[in-house]
């Protein structure tokens, strides 16, 4: 997915984002996050992740592996998930943490508000699913 905006000189900027949700076991999503997640594609992650974080599921696992920017809209995704899942009582993870997440998270603090787990598979093995 292909988001585009224009810039302050009226040139246009591209973003490219892309989000895909699985479901590996019943009441288990994985919603997996690509490319840049910044005020021009918060919108169609924050879609993407409500979508995940509400009845049944009973745990979903944010796969970030793949993005290669996020900006402070894209930390208010994260924040606006884990406030659902509790909200549902659902459990969730952030998984294949990279430089382009983690450091935003670790700048602000809010890693440590999240588990975080190397990948979907130790995050599976670990939360029992």
């Amino acid at each position: 997915m292909t988001s585009q905006y224009e810039s302050h000189d009226g040139e246009m900027i591209r973003t490219v984002f892309g989000a895909a949700t699985e479901e590996p076991a019943p009441g288990v999503l994985v919603v997996r996050l690509s490319g840049e997640i910044d005020i021009a594609t918060t919108e169609l992650a924050a879609e993407a992740i409500r979508a995940a974080v509400a009845p049944p599921a009973r745990l979903v696992l944010i796969e970030v592996s793949a993005v290669t920017f996020c900006s402070s809209a894209g930390l208010g995704n994260l924040v606006e998930a884990r406030q659902l899942a509790g909200q549902h009582g659902i459990d969730l993870a952030l998984v294949g943490v990279g430089r382009p997440v983690d450091r935003p998270l670790s700048i602000t603090g809010l890693g440590r508000d999240f588990a975080i787990f190397a990948s979907v598979e130790d995050a599976l093995q670990q939360k029992g699913s």
